[in-house]
C-alpha cells in the first residue's frame, strides 16, 4: 500500500509517495530514470529476513489475483533470497524438494483428501 503526502514549499508542491517495502536491486534506478527520486535505506540482515517474508506474501497474493507465470517467477526469487539467509541456499533447497518429492510424492496425481475415516 503506498502514502501520498504533499509538502508545500515556496517553490514547488512536492508528492511523496510513501512505499515501505522491499524492492530489487535495479528498483532504484527505475525510479530515478522515470525522473522520480527514491529515499532508500540497506536493511540489517534481521530486517532483511523479515522484509522478505512480508514480499513472499506479497508475490502470493499477486500470483493468487493473476495467475501468472511472472508472478511465479518472483515468488521464486524471494524463495531463493530467503533460502540464502537461511541457509543452504538453492541447491539445498532443491535437493530437499526432490527429498520430499521421493519420500511423500508430489503433486501430480491432482489427489484432494476429503476426509479420513477411523479404522480403529
Amino acid at each position: 500500500m503506498q502514502t501520498f503526502i504533499e509538502f508545500l514549499s515556496p517553490c514547488a508542491i512536492m508528492a511523496v509517495r510513501i512505499v515501505n517495502k522491499l524492492v530489487r536491486d535495479k528498483v532504484p534506478g527505475l525510479i530515478m530514470e522515470n525522473g522520480e527520486m527514491p529515499n532508500f535505506r540497506i536493511l540489517e540482515d534481521d530486517e532483511l529476513l523479515e522484509a522478505l517474508n512480508d514480499k513472499l506474501l506479497e508475490e502470493v497474493a499477486e500470483y493468487q489475483e493473476s495467475r501468472s507465470l511472472e508472478e511465479l517467477a518472483d515468488i521464486l526469487q524471494v524463495i531463493s533470497s530467503i533460502s540464502e539467509i537461511i541457509g543452504g541456499g538453492q541447491r539445498e533447497l532443491e535437493y530437499l524438494k526432490d527429498e520430499k518429492a521421493i519420500e511423500r510424492g508430489a503433486f501430480k496425481s491432482q489427489m484432494f483428501l476429503e476426509s479420513i475415516d477411523d479404522m480403529k
